[in-house]
């Protein structure tokens, strides 16, 4: 199965006014999202649009493609408010000298807050917990 066949189905099957772009990058496919339902694919912190992209690398995975699915540039701005978010809170951690549980969070977001802060030397980070509730932590050194 091809992933315009895939993510043609969803869409035609929720009724979804949406349109799509696939473009091939050296990591695998991105895909874009645009139209009037894109705020259903990004609600709850695109509950849906992580769960298709999920889905989609479910059924490829054999074919040994990776798909990254993003809808009107939601994954740079979550990225670039992770990054303050983690900056921030690594301040606090190093002013209060405790350490701080972000939110749980998905290993993509997990990631990009573990690298924004990975060259500070005065705080470390690591993943606690299991599943969906897996959070990172951030402790002074």
């Amino acid at each position: 199965m091809r992933l315009e066949e895939i993510l043609s189905s969803f869409v035609k099957s929720a009724s979804f006014r949406l349109q799509f772009e696939i473009t091939a990058t050296p990591e695998g496919e991105r895909v874009q999202f645009t139209g009037d339902d894109a705020p259903i694919l990004l609600a709850r912190n695109a509950e849906i649009l992580n769960a298709l992209e999920y889905l989609c690398n479910r059924v490829l995975e054999r074919q040994g493609k990776r798909v990254t699915l993003d809808c009107n540039g939601y994954r740079e701005s979550r990225a670039e408010e992770l990054r303050l978010m983690a900056v921030t809170a690594a301040e606090n951690v190093k002013r209060v000298g405790k350490p701080f549980k972000l939110n749980p969070m998905p290993p993509e977001e997990r990631r990009i807050v573990h690298l924004a802060i990975a060259d500070d030397d005065m705080i470390r980070t690591e993943s606690e917990g299991y599943g969906e509730h897996r959070q990172v932590v951030i402790h002074p050194k």
